[in-house]
């Protein structure tokens, strides 16, 4: 008997990393259907049409007013809670260091944090937790 053939939503992420390697992390709103009051990564999913790289840059921009260069794949995860792939790329900002502009009906919430501090978050998006607890976030290098 083979495999079930299954459509899938693909999420791109960037693990922006700042100063002393920090990484920006967004609550999401009270008011999101998915996960609400959970930390998660800029990003958001693929359409059709678009360039992988060009739709994280563009959820990027939309969800936090940051311009940033994109790097290297850091990793993949397959949900186990529905038909999502997600993506997870380093970036980095681009100088001139911008304000964060957060669009509230996504996100309530902002900080910069390390891994270690990630590590202690009591309510991470499922694949965030993933990612983390298989180290793909430990070794960031840009």
């Amino acid at each position: 008997m083979g495999a079930i053939e299954a459509r899938f939503w693909v999420g791109v992420h960037g693990a922006i990393i700042g100063e002393g390697g920090r990484i920006l992390l967004l609550r999401r709103a009270p008011t999101t259907l998915y996960c609400p009051g959970h930390w998660d990564l800029p990003g958001g999913h693929l359409a059709l049409h678009e360039d992988i790289h060009e739709c994280l840059y563009r959820e990027i921009v939309e969800e936090t007013g940051l311009e940033v260069e994109l790097g290297p794949l850091l990793g993949l995860n397959k949900a186990k809670d529905g038909p999502y792939v997600q993506m997870v790329f380093a970036c980095r900002p681009k100088p001139p260091p911008r304000e964060l502009r957060l669009q509230p009906q996504e996100h309530d919430a902002a900080q910069w944090m390390t891994v270690a501090q990630l590590r202690e978050l009591p309510r991470l998006i499922p694949y965030l937790s993933a990612i983390l607890g298989r180290g793909v976030l430990d070794r960031i290098e840009f």
